[in-house]
């Protein structure tokens, strides 16, 4: 029997080095995703003054090219007035336009907190000091964020580039007689003959660009934290679900001697106490993210609806062009992917928060005999059962929480606008 326990003891630590050696070498794909995409908008983490100086660089650019798009847009808008077709159109880029500016403007008043909660992520989630089981989820929460994000990233620059080949399909349909920009610019010059042509064809592409890179690259950082933060929940749970392990081996209350029990109960009161501040650590996390994007939440809520609506009606409705009815259908199926993943770990966190207190009942304290230190550990463990019965969100700016109830609430809202904007229309 010592030699079958050896064997197994053996194999399991086999198993969690093979693990632990294949987190340490690799990369988690989501995250570097949108470390890069973050990088290109100048708001990410800097390790010298140099990298720093980059960074601000990097931002005033993209303040810039943002500006620009706005400038374009509103102008279109202005000497597109009144046909209602071409000002639906140009009002879908100024929405996205508004929301890119919003998330912008908010990470760079908020941007020493957020750059602390960067750090305490790096630090606190995205290691690999974790037992076998941790890692597992881990693994899973790594596998769900980077489909998450690969599905937006990809739907995001399909509309990108279908706004790029849109005027090139158009120009090559004219035999290059009347050239069309990206987006129509109200200049007093000559923009249908070279260089200019050219340079403002390249100006746009570069503004779009950055604007597409923008307008996901916070949503996709929003959703990868969510879904870490749950996972560190269930974390959590499996911790206090199992506060009499030692190592790899399961040591259960009710195999315990009377002459161990008191070293037993010292040993379980401190894997709790660890256990409470970890819960402490992550509320605490999820208030300070709140407090960053509430918001940019408040913004997706509220422009959300109307732009599906005149997305939809450039998809369905509208008389355009192939090629540009192609921008739309990615700027829809982006639009879609990016609300139900936004809210999916949305409500994943509230989940999980909650799932603290059910973790709670499955430990050992049934066990545990009712002396004084049993005592005083059931009464922390009703504590902590009480606490989580207050999920940690996101919300609105306070108004209500997100979840995915929040998502069927937006779409239903949206085919209400698109209902009655095509009874106008028609």
């Amino acid at each position: 029997m010592k030699k079958i326990s050896k064997e197994i003891d053996a194999s399991v630590t086999s198993a969690y080095s093979k693990v632990v050696k294949k987190a340490s070498y690799t990369k988690d794909f989501a995250l570097s995703m949108t470390a890069i995409l973050m990088k290109i908008t100048g708001l990410w983490l800097a390790k010298d003054k140099k990298e720093e100086r980059k960074r601000l660089y990097t931002l005033i650019y993209t303040i810039i090219a943002i500006l620009f798009g706005v400038w374009v847009q509103i102008r279109d808008f202005y000497y597109s007035w009144p046909n209602f077709s071409d000002c639906a159109y140009t009002a879908c880029n100024i929405l996205s336009l508004v929301m890119v500016l919003l998330k912008v403007t908010v990470i760079i008043v908020h941007k020493k907190k957020f750059i602390d909660l960067l750090k305490y992520a790096y630090k606190n989630f995205w290691h690999i000091n974790y037992d076998y089981n941790e890692l597992l989820l881990l693994k899973n929460c790594r596998t769900i964020s980077t489909r998450c994000i690969t599905l937006i990233t990809f739907c995001c620059q399909g509309t990108v580039v279908s706004y790029v080949i849109a005027p090139i399909s158009i120009n090559i349909a004219n035999n290059g007689s009347d050239r069309v920009l990206p987006f129509n610019m109200w200049v007093n010059l000559p923009l249908s003959v070279s260089p200019w042509y050219e340079l403002m064809f390249t100006a746009q592409v570069l503004s779009l660009y950055h604007i597409g890179v923008c307008y996901i690259c916070f949503d996709n950082l929003l959703c990868l934290i969510n879904l870490h933060a749950a996972t560190q929940f269930r974390i959590l749970q499996y911790r206090l679900t199992n506060l009499s392990d030692t190592d790899t081996r399961k040591v259960h209350a009710k195999d315990v001697s009377n002459a161990d029990m008191p070293d037993f109960m010292e040993n379980c009161y401190k894997r709790f106490k660890s256990c409470v501040q970890q819960h402490q650590n992550h509320i605490m996390y999820c208030h300070r993210l709140n407090d960053i994007f509430t918001v940019i939440v408040l913004g997706h809520i509220l422009v959300f609806s109307i732009l599906m609506c005149l997305v939809g009606f450039q998809v369905l409705l509208a008389d355009s062009p192939p090629a540009k009815r192609l921008i739309f259908i990615f700027h829809l199926s982006g639009s879609f992917c990016q609300l139900l993943l936004f809210t999916y770990s949305c409500d994943g966190l509230i989940e999980e928060s909650t799932n603290v207190g059910t973790a709670v009942y499955c430990g050992p304290w049934l066990y545990l005999p009712m002396d004084k230190a049993g005592r005083m550990l059931r009464k922390d463990l009703t504590m902590v059962i009480i606490r989580s019965k207050k999920p940690c969100c996101l919300t609105a700016s306070g108004f209500f929480p997100v979840s995915l109830e929040t998502c069927t609430t937006v779409l239903s809202t949206a085919m209400s606008y698109f209902t009655l904007l095509r009874q106008s229309v028609v």
